[in-house]
């Protein structure tokens, strides 16, 4: 014990005995000494009890009531420090307690902004677990993943919330192993690559569950793969016939005029097939990898369609097909790479003479609203199956037999990117037998009435 809280407290004792001895020794009689002394007793011992149990429980009040108060969260708790007795330096230490607790719980505060931050931001999707499975926190890409949100599956198990058998397996193999695992599976239609991570080393720890979409990686391996055999197949046929031509000429054609003429002209169409083709395949790939520079300039639609009409209708009138068109007057200015539109509408009407039937009839539209102006192709040709339409975009697709006559497959692919780039969108209704309709939209640039009508 200090001297001065020493002294607080053996003073009032010596006060109370001082006080007691100066009555006795003014007091003669014993019996009254008695009774004085009692008296005095009981007047200034609750007093002084009262002021050392003011002078010890004041402070300790001040420190238990800040306790409290740090208890409930307010950290920022200070005492007065008055004495420099043993009270005095608890309450000097309480202090320091109570600002190191505030530093160390903004440093935890920050950090964890910084750890929620980095979960909201990264792509892959992070579900952590409990020792039971049961899911403690989700960010935000596992919500995107699985289409849940986070407080709505806080407590449950993932079993529960994924109905997927195989990450359940997954992730119970981590806890009971303590050991990292990973696996590659499809699950809620992606194909995913699942990774448990123990959080602390040993058995029974919480586990840390990596979901990496590969979804998206798998569809390019796989258009890869396609693209890879569709080029293979199409090359290999011209291929295979220009070879036969040519050992057919070897083998003593050559001396026969009108068959040598013949086979050249084959051999000339399957070159120029093979040319096309790998001019259409070169022209895909830098529209879809954005190395396509559009010569953009303003451009009124309804010219480009006369323009392709002059340049189709010889190849229509050999069918024949009727072409016709039914251009809207003042049609807004677009400003669009002119060569890159001409030639979709070009694919566009190609195909509609190429799968129309002769007598057939082709139209060719032009609209607008306060965005976009459209134009359309409908034809009345053999339509185009259910099975078949929603892939007509894709790059090789031909459909059924039907429709295979000749080409690449490549040209409708060419008119969706090439529309795409410019900021619009082509699609197509058809019914087999029925005919189609294919439609694509460009956006307006500014809006000036057209006059080349």
């Amino acid at each position: 014990m200090s001297n001065s809280l020493y002294w607080k407290i053996i003073f009032p004792f010596m006060v109370l005995l001082l006080l007691a001895v100066g009555l006795l020794i003014s007091v003669k009689n014993e019996v009254i000494d008695i009774f004085a002394a009692v008296i005095v007793t009981a007047i200034f011992l609750p007093l002084v009890t009262f002021i050392i149990t003011r002078m010890i429980t004041g402070p300790v009040k001040q420190i238990t009531e800040a306790a409290d108060g740090i208890a409930v969260g307010n950290l920022d708790q200070q005492i007065p420090i008055t004495t420099n007795d043993e009270i005095g330096r608890l309450a000097h230490a309480f202090n320091e307690m109570s600002q190191k607790l505030q530093t160390t719980m903004a440093t935890i505060v920050d950090e964890r902004s910084n750890l929620a931050t980095v979960l909201s931001n990264l792509t892959d999707g992070v579900v952590m677990t409990d020792s039971e499975e049961s899911i403690l926190l989700v960010n935000s890409a596992a919500e995107r993943l699985f289409n849940f949100q986070e407080t709505n599956v806080i407590g449950h198990t993932l079993i529960e919330i994924l109905h997927d058998y195989e990450i359940d397996e997954i992730v119970k193999k981590s806890i009971n192993t303590g050991h990292e695992q990973n696996a590659q599976l499809e699950s809620a239609g992606r194909f995913l690559r699942v990774i448990a991570v123990p959080i602390s080393p040993g058995r029974s720890s919480a586990t840390l569950v990596l979901f990496q979409d590969l979804t998206e990686l798998k569809n390019l391996q796989t258009m890869r793969r396609e693209l890879i055999g569709n080029i293979s197949h199409d090359l290999k046929t011209p291929i295979a016939g220009i070879k036969a031509m040519v050992e057919t000429l070897q083998d003593g054609a050559i001396d026969d005029k009108q068959a040598a003429s013949n086979f050249l002209t084959r051999i000339e169409d399957e070159v120029d097939r093979l040319t096309q083709m790998v001019s259409e395949i070169t022209e895909l790939s830098r529209i879809e990898s954005g190395k396509a520079e559009l010569k953009k300039e303003s451009v009124d639609i309804n010219m480009v369609i006369r323009e392709v009409l002059v340049q189709m209708t010889p190849l229509a009138d050999s069918l024949p097909v009727i072409i016709t068109t039914s251009l809207i007057p003042y049609l807004p200015i677009v400003k669009v790479d002119k060569d890159r539109i001409r030639q979709t509408l070009i694919n566009l009407v190609h195909n509609a003479i190429k799968f129309n039937h002769p007598g057939g009839k082709i139209t060719i539209s032009s609209n607008f609203n306060k965005e976009f102006v459209i134009v359309s192709v409908s034809d009345t040709g053999i339509g185009i199956s259910k099975e078949d339409l929603p892939h007509i975009f894709k790059r090789f697709y031909k459909g059924d037999k039907s429709r295979a006559k000749g080409g690449s497959g490549l040209g409708l692919a060419i008119a969706k990117h090439t529309v795409q780039a410019h900021g619009g969108n082509i699609t197509v209704k058809s019914e087999q037998g029925q005919g189609s309709i294919f439609s694509f939209t460009v956006p307006i640039d500014v809006i000036t009435n057209s006059t080349n009508l």
